[in-house]
């Protein structure tokens, strides 16, 4: 059974992030059953040039994910499924974390100086976040 913490921002917005943690992992990683996920709902990560992280603690199977809560409902479902797409990418080892801030994503090695909106990776997580969120309120919201 996957292991998800929620913590802080409010009452509701923990809700909400559990609720659709707990959906993506059902939707994009059905048979994932080893998953410990702790999510945290942070303040002004918007001032830092991010809405959000996803960080990969251990072997593939330990994520630690940091959202801005301030921002609007849409934004902050979006967000949080743009991260849960990079521990995915974690997870299925598309992506894996080398020294020196180098990064493997499938087969090629990207240096840390590549430009952030020309990562593959990041391409991927654009890609499907906005699709992702409304399907979520669809299903869930």
């Amino acid at each position: 059974m996957n292991y998800i913490e929620i913590t802080g921002g409010t009452k509701s917005q923990r809700a909400i992030a559990d609720k659709v943690v707990s959906w993506y992992l059902k939707r994009v990683l059905p048979r994932v059953r080893t998953l410990d996920i702790t999510v945290r709902l942070t303040n002004c990560l918007k001032n830092e040039g991010a809405y959000g992280y996803c960080l990969e603690l251990d072997s593939h199977k330990e994520f630690d994910i940091e959202i801005d809560k301030t921002l609007r409902l849409f934004d902050f479902v979006s967000t949080l499924c743009h991260e849960m797409t990079h521990l995915k990418q974690y997870y299925r080892k598309e992506m894996i974390a080398l020294d020196g801030g180098r990064i493997r994503w499938k087969k090629k090695v990207y240096n840390s100086n590549f430009k952030y909106e020309n990562k593959p990776w990041e391409k991927e997580a654009f890609k499907v976040e906005a699709q992702l969120a409304r399907d979520c309120f669809t299903d869930i919201l």
